[in-house]
């Protein structure tokens, strides 16, 4: 059961706020010239920043190199203008009417208010939420400029997703030295890391102090990469918001092995008719409409539950094991963390469920087993509307807030720079409560309509991971000390006023 993120709601609340545009602001001019390994880049000046839209950081990855990891940006001559966000990767055209998209889109967003290449700032890497099906950095939702006036170097990688980015099938494994599929957008994200690593001296920044930080499906991804000792040396702290990773959850599983990933991918292959030997090769030569087209949505993200779609598979290489199992024997990378998640995570996330009080009983039994007469003592429910109400709060718990006390416990065993926080700021004017994803919106400057609270609690978030960000420590900018986490539990509640619970 493969649901993660209602993305067209979150997308829809957006929208209601702000006119979503990609181009750049109005107070914009030309900014200096930066070199990078591949070339020569120009950007902007907008809000005191030097903003560059749409680097490359990866070849595009189309005809031989769709399904492959992702390769280096040939140079250029000159000097290449980075002046507009670039497409966003292919997904199901649900996700935005109005996202430019290609198949050439692996490029990178960068906000920095470095005035020299000699300053050596913080670095903020963030990978975006959307199911691994939808959304993408290069969407304007995803400003860097409130975080990067704080005083640290925002990025905003685009990376492959749904069945162009993480397909798995047999005759992939046998391209590969790893003999492995289906983590390409893993890959992508790898490889603006590594990026990050080469170039981002050149905007000012130390790669040396460099924090990933992600939502939804790129909490998950946050996770993924923390439990992969391969990519310890790519960043050194890490924040996850709301990032699932249950192989198997309460509704949402997270993860595939590789054996359920590659049937998937074998059955995706035949609903385009390709079941030879030669499927994949005759795959690449298709148009990534195609390929999206080919790949169901349903508008109600509860019905994902029977819909198998593309995630990461436990392939033994870019997820060599299950993530579960790695924080559980606290072999995890150590490093300063903050993880948290929404207080009403489920309330947009199991829209849709439409569920008797049978079909909701027979549910918790699939799902939970010999402890579902527990679950259904906890969670009672007489109605259909009942129903409805216990499945976003069964999300909630299990499938967000249990992972972060779980990762929150694990890492404490082994970085004491832990910290764990619920964000249950409601936002005025609308009724799903602190739902998924709301506190991007606060994280990121998205534009809403003027309350002192809200102003509030979007300065304090903002201060929080920059804060982090710099020196490991979220302390310092509130009248309240966020403790670090242990076993008595205590997080920081991120709401109207931050309180410690």
């Amino acid at each position: 059961m493969n649901i993660h993120k209602n993305v067209g709601f979150f997308l829809v609340i957006c929208l209601l706020f702000i006119g979503i545009s990609a181009g750049a602001s109005m107070n914009e001019t030309p900014s200096a010239v930066v070199k990078t390994d591949a070339g020569l880049i120009s950007g902007l000046v907008q809000d005191g920043l030097r903003v560059y839209l749409g680097i490359p950081f990866a070849a595009p990855p189309t005809g031989e190199l769709r399904w492959r990891a992702p390769e280096p940006v040939s140079p250029w001559e000159g000097v290449k203008e980075t002046t507009a966000f670039s497409p966003a990767c292919p997904q199901p055209i649900a996700a935005d009417p109005n996202l430019s998209m290609s198949e050439d889109c692996l490029y990178l967003n960068v906000w920095t208010p470095a005035k020299s290449d000699n300053e050596k700032l913080p670095v903020m890497v963030f990978f975006y939420g959307g199911a691994f099906g939808k959304i993408a950095g290069s969407m304007s939702l995803y400003n860097g400029t409130a975080l990067a006036q704080k005083g640290v170097i925002v990025v905003t990688p685009n990376y492959r997703v749904g069945a162009l980015g993480f397909l798995a099938h047999p005759e992939l494994d046998a391209e590969s030295s790893q003999n492995s599929s289906g983590n390409y957008g893993l890959l992508d994200q790898i490889a603006a890391l590594e990026w990050v690593q080469r170039n981002i001296e050149s905007f000012g920044g130390d790669p040396s102090r460099v924090t990933i930080f992600g939502q939804s499906a790129g909490g998950e991804s946050i996770l993924i990469h923390l439990a992969n000792p391969e990519t310890k040396e790519l960043y050194q702290q890490a924040i996850v918001e709301s990032g699932t990773f249950w192989t198997k959850g309460a509704e949402i599983d997270a993860l595939y092995t590789k054996a359920d990933a590659e049937q998937l991918g074998e059955a995706y292959a035949k609903s385009l008719g390709f079941s030879g030997p030669d499927a994949i090769k005759q795959m690449r030569t298709l148009s990534y409409q195609d390929i999206t087209n080919a790949t169901p949505w349903p508008n109600s993200s509860f019905k994902m539950v029977n819909t198998p779609h593309f995630e990461p598979t436990i392939d033994g290489s870019v997820i060599p094991e299950s993530p579960e199992t790695v924080f559980r024997e606290n072999r995890e990378n150590p490093v300063p963390l903050i993880i948290g998640n929404n207080a009403n995570d489920g309330t947009t996330l199991a829209a849709g469920a439409n569920m008797s009080v049978q079909e909701y009983s027979t549910f918790i039994q699939s799902r939970f087993g010999n402890e579902s007469g527990v679950v259904l003592e906890k969670y009672p429910a007489n109605s259909t509307a009942e129903v409805q109400l216990r499945l976003e709060q069964i999300m909630t718990d299990y499938d967000f807030t249990d992972p972060v006390k779980f990762v929150a416990g694990s890492m404490a065993n082994i970085s004491p720079d832990t910290y764990r926080y619920q964000y249950s700021y409601v936002l005025p004017g609308q009724p799903y409560g602190a739902f998924h994803g709301s506190e991007t919106m606060l994280l990121f400057g998205v534009p809403l309509p003027e309350n002192p609270v809200t102003d509030s609690v979007r300065e304090n978030m903002i201060d929080l991971w920059t804060r982090f960000a710099k020196t490991g420590d979220p302390n310092g900018g509130m009248n309240v000390s966020w403790p670090k986490y242990t076993e008595d539990g205590a997080y920081l509640d991120i709401g109207a006023a931050p309180i410690v619970k």
